[in-house]
């Protein structure tokens, strides 16, 4: 197969730039191995509350929280990415301000997500008992 290049230039002044992005037009195919982790995942309820974690071709995320007593449902904007064969960086930068960041495990014969652990503000905390598990939705 033969790709023309694309003239391209950047111009940054003055810019910081964060974040996970990668770039190839749709035309030249390339790797879907991310493609794997792109869904939707939910937890079981407990203790009144279910987690949603919605995971973007374009590595977008969104995590809903959803109450149980009928208060109105909390979401999350971010990105994820995946840093191994099993593991994957969610991070969300739109809840108050506040940047969390959690790491989840995959285990492909459940097809679900845990993670034990969220990093808020560069604080560690646990998540509960025995952690958080998505499982995917078909």
């Amino acid at each position: 197969m033969t790709v023309s290049r694309l003239p391209l230039a950047l111009i940054f002044t003055a810019s910081t730039l964060t974040g996970c992005a990668s770039w190839l037009p749709s035309s030249f195919g390339g790797d879907d191995s991310n493609s794997n982790w792109v869904g939707e995942y939910k937890s079981q309820p407990e203790m009144g509350l279910t987690t949603l974690l919605s995971l973007k071709s374009d590595h977008s995320a969104t995590t809903t929280y959803q109450y149980t007593n009928g208060d109105p449902s909390l979401k999350e904007n971010g990105n994820w990415q995946a840093i191994s064969d099993t593991q994957l960086q969610v991070k969300m930068t739109s809840h108050h301000g506040l940047n969390s960041e959690r790491i989840y495990t995959f285990d492909p014969s459940k097809k679900q997500l845990s993670a034990t652990e969220e990093t808020v503000n560069g604080q560690k905390y646990h998540i509960g008992n025995n952690g958080l598990v998505l499982t995917k939705q078909d």
